[in-house]
């Protein structure tokens, strides 16, 4: 009798342990993301609000009346549509391009045997810790001894190699199952067929968080298209953006409208790649063991 009104009592207080410690991590969780939400959403009301009321509202987190007005001024007194088709333009050219070297570059660093490998690779890490404007000037009289100002060329090239972007999939790579790689090359494989048959299908978990990487990078990157870039028509949201930052008077109407026309599509790709950048990240340096 004694046992039997006991056993209740441990299986009643294990069982509601993980559910108390799930609702507290969810609890956590769910505050960390309303405090990383509340800038998009005060972004987003701000873009709605009339001209002379996003200051003045700023304090109301539930405003009284929303207009397009910001939006419609964007649209007829801004190249806006052209400065977000070169945004596109210069972010998927150097997203996929960064992707192929990256890749390519990881997989000969990772599985095939060739002299000084592990010193090529170490010395193109070591490239990461120099500045990125150190090499603003070599990089400029480069583009234009290629005659690549001004072009979306000269943005893309220079961008193309990513040291993180290599150590990340070449790290990814070496976690694959090597018998794999020993069993395609018995079957008298080639390095070509085994990088597009085996490899990539292999890592398209580490392709998806990177591709939101270089993304996010490039969609942001302001410094660089603004000393390639000379013509307005050829601006980028970023480097647009800051046009309408006038020396005496601002348009901040504007500029918050913009804003959100340049957020709108990393949260839309971040959402529909999320499952995938997840699981790259988890699985990264264990590969698929």
């Amino acid at each position: 009798m004694t046992v039997a009104q006991r056993k209740p009592l441990i299986s009643s207080g294990t069982s509601h342990r993980p559910t108390v410690k799930k609702i507290a991590m969810t609890s956590v969780v769910a505050v960390i993301a309303i405090a990383f939400l509340i800038p998009f959403y005060w972004l987003l009301v701000s873009s709605l609000r009339e001209p002379q009321r996003i200051f003045a509202d700023a304090g109301q987190f539930f405003p009284s009346s929303l207009t397009l007005q910001n939006f419609r001024t964007v649209f007829n007194e801004t190249p806006v549509v052209s400065w977000f088709a070169n945004s596109v333009i210069l972010t998927v050219g150097s997203t996929v391009g960064s992707l192929v070297v990256v890749t390519m570059a990881a997989y000969a660093l990772a599985q095939i045997r060739f002299p000084f490998r592990n010193t090529i690779f170490v010395s193109i890490l070591a490239s990461q810790m120099l500045p990125f404007h150190l090499l603003l000037i070599p990089l400029f009289l480069l583009m234009i001894q290629l005659n690549l100002i001004d072009t979306h060329l000269g943005v893309i090239v220079p961008m193309l190699a990513h040291p993180f972007g290599l150590f990340y999939m070449r790290q990814y790579m070496l976690g694959l199952p090597q018998a794999v790689f020993d069993a395609a090359r018995v079957d008298g494989a080639s390095d070509y067929r085994i990088f597009f048959r085996i490899v990539l299908p292999m890592v398209k978990p580490a392709l998806a968080t990177l591709a939101i990487i270089f993304a996010l990078e490039q969609w942001n990157d302001l410094l660089w298209p603004l000393i390639v870039m000379r013509s307005e028509g050829n601006y980028p949201l970023s480097v647009g953006m800051t046009t309408l930052v006038g020396l005496y008077r601002p348009r901040w109407d504007l500029v918050i409208a913009v804003a959100v026309i340049a957020v709108v599509p990393i949260m839309l790709m971040f959402v529909l790649l999320r499952k995938q950048f997840i699981n790259g990240l988890g699985q990264f340096g264990t590969g698929t063991k």
